[in-house]
């Protein structure tokens, strides 16, 4: 009974191609190797100010907050809403108050999205209330 066991392990690691000292032992499994760094994570900014310019050649939007300019930039993957409503970014009214949602991709900053209400939006495409008010 020996023998045979013996033997059929023997034929066993013939077929499998391996020496019969070695069949009984599995090598590790290699260990999978990561960059070498831990990955950065992709902070989202928040930015809140009026919509001065948006230009659908290069694709950028300019934002007036805390009497700075910023230029964003937006692309397909960029959700613009008025309220509950997704537009494009061409139509958005020059004048309005937005919130941008945006993160900062190899110095350029990069619109996730744009927050419009439609009370701002509606404010805008009517004249000021300024210009209503006569002045005695």
């Amino acid at each position: 009974m020996m023998i045979s066991t013996f033997l059929s392990f023997g034929l066993l690691c013939v077929a499998c191609g391996q020496p019969a000292d070695k069949a009984a032992v599995r090598p590790a499994a290699p260990e999978k190797r990561t960059s070498a760094g831990p990955a950065k994570a992709i902070r989202v900014k928040h930015l809140a100010g009026e919509i001065l310019s948006v230009d659908p050649k290069t694709k950028t939007i300019t934002v007036r907050a805390r009497d700075v300019d910023v230029e964003l930039r937006f692309d397909d993957h960029t959700v613009v809403k008025i309220d509950l409503d997704a537009v494009k970014p061409q139509e958005i009214p020059p004048g309005t108050r937005a919130t941008v949602k945006y993160v900062e991709r190899k110095g350029r900053y990069v619109a996730k999205g744009i927050f419009i209400s439609a009370e701002t939006a509606e404010k805008r495409e009517s004249p000021p209330q300024s210009a209503i008010r006569s002045f005695s």
